[in-house]
């Protein structure tokens, strides 16, 4: 049991806005949450389902999306350890707005809602730090939506791809193009091409179901660029 409580307050402190708020938090949250292991193509959740627990991914990715009357699938984004999942749903008391499936072996830490509200009102710092976080979501919201329209395709490439990477040096997205092509609502055909650039200039290196970013630096400089 300490093991597990152990791996859960890591998992946790790996979520830089929980970290910022203190050992206290961490505690509180560790000592309540449980540790799931969750194989490959599991169902994590369902849209419209009631999110009773927020969860945090310690090993492994959660893919997010949204299926449509018709059966048609979007992705929308994975998250990775350090990322947290059901965060507006569990402070309103509400449903999932996505469904999300695991992509390979996962570790999935749960933390109860009842527990988060408990957290709160013990510890104002971690309402301060979800404050931020939902503010700096917003902001990334309005910021993707003008860039869909106003930002050309390279730049929208690489501010989805850095979006997927956590820390600095050489980072594999593992993800299949289809699944890329879904996130910036185009063609498998017109992402190849635009890949197949990044990857002539050295900015990519292109697998079978990877995506391996080799110059951090001057992606982003392309993901900054408003041309």
């Amino acid at each position: 049991m300490q093991e597990t409580t152990v791996r859960i307050k890591k998992a946790l402190a790996n979520v830089s806005w929980l970290s910022a708020c203190g050992e206290a938090t961490l505690q509180h949250l560790a000592a309540h949450a449980t540790l799931e292991q969750v194989a490959d193509g599991t169902t994590v959740t369902w849209r419209g389902r009631q999110m009773t627990h927020l969860l945090i991914p310690a090993q492994g990715v959660l893919e997010l999306s949204i299926t449509n009357s018709q059966g048609k699938r979007h992705v929308i984004n994975r998250q990775e350890p350090g990322q947290v999942f059901g965060l507006i749903p569990v402070l309103e008391d509400s449903e999932a707005i996505h469904d999300a499936v695991a992509r390979g072996a996962c570790e999935i830490v749960r933390v109860p809602q009842a527990q988060l509200w408990q957290a709160m009102r013990a510890h104002p710092e971690l309402n301060d730090q979800i404050i931020r976080l939902l503010c700096a979501r917003a902001r990334d919201t309005y910021q993707a939506l003008a860039a869909q329209t106003l930002t050309a395709l390279p730049n929208r490439l690489a501010r989805v791809l850095l979006s997927q990477v956590r820390g600095t040096g050489p980072h594999t997205l593992v993800m299949t193009q289809a699944d890329l092509a879904d996130m910036l609502g185009i063609t498998r055909q017109s992402l190849n091409v635009e890949l197949k650039r990044l990857e002539r200039q050295g900015l990519v290196d292109i697998g079978r179901g990877r995506i391996d970013i080799t110059n951090q630096a001057q992606l982003a400089r392309l993901a900054a660029d408003p041309e």
